[in-house]
């Protein structure tokens, strides 16, 4: 699907800068809430707002949008929060559509409460926030490029279905950022990267392509 360097080297990414979406959470928080199910880990941090334009050159790097026909054109969060990712992503390209995957409602709401304040509606027709687990069946990967996971905190378990779930569905080519490092034969990691998150300035991410 795509045309990608098989680099492995450490790559100096340059800061961009910081977009300007902080009104849009003004009042939002994804912290201390608890309405999810008993199998859900509450545990919940964000990439910091400077960290998304880092983000999206590190996607665009292995796989640039003018590569990828425009149906494919997608990017997932797996555990999308209030969707800062999601919403600061999409606003980059206005080719790239935005799909934030989470499974707690109260989240889900405070990320629609974001779009709706957005007054540009070439943004909003781009972004959806799906209240559902991210390995469940009605969800299949086939149509992104980019995917991004903060699975530090998931559960061996989960994240080996999940896991197993981007090697059955995902195209290769398709680039996947993570926090944690997955345990995988079908992806070639490609970098790793730091990125401020909300727990840390200095947390790395990694980067993989699926093969």
């Amino acid at each position: 699907m795509l045309n990608q360097t098989k680099s492995t080297r450490k790559v100096r990414i340059s800061r961009k800068k910081t977009l300007k979406i902080n009104k849009l959470y003004e009042g939002l928080s994804g912290f201390g809430l608890a309405n999810a199910s008993e199998n859900s880990n509450l545990t919940y941090g964000e990439l910091k707002t400077e960290s998304i334009p880092i983000l999206y050159e590190v996607y665009s790097r292995y796989a640039p949008l003018s590569n990828i026909i425009s149906s494919y054109r997608n990017f997932y969060d797996l555990g999308s929060g209030i969707g800062k990712i999601v919403l600061g992503l999409t606003a980059l390209n206005s080719s790239l559509k935005g799909v934030g995957i989470e499974v707690i409602s109260e989240r889900v709401q405070q990320a629609n409460t974001a779009l709706q304040r957005l007054r540009d509606t070439s943004i909003k027709q781009r972004v959806e926030f799906v209240c559902l687990s991210f390995l469940d069946d009605s969800i299949n990967y086939s149509n992104a490029c980019w995917i991004f996971i903060s699975n530090l905190c998931l559960s061996d378990d989960t994240a080996q279905q999940l896991t197993e779930k981007l090697e059955r569905e995902l195209n290769n080519g398709s680039i996947v950022v993570c926090s944690k490092q997955l345990n995988s034969t079908k992806f070639e990691q490609l970098n790793h990267v730091t990125l401020p998150m909300s727990w840390s300035d200095q947390s790395k991410v990694y980067v993989y392509k699926k093969i």
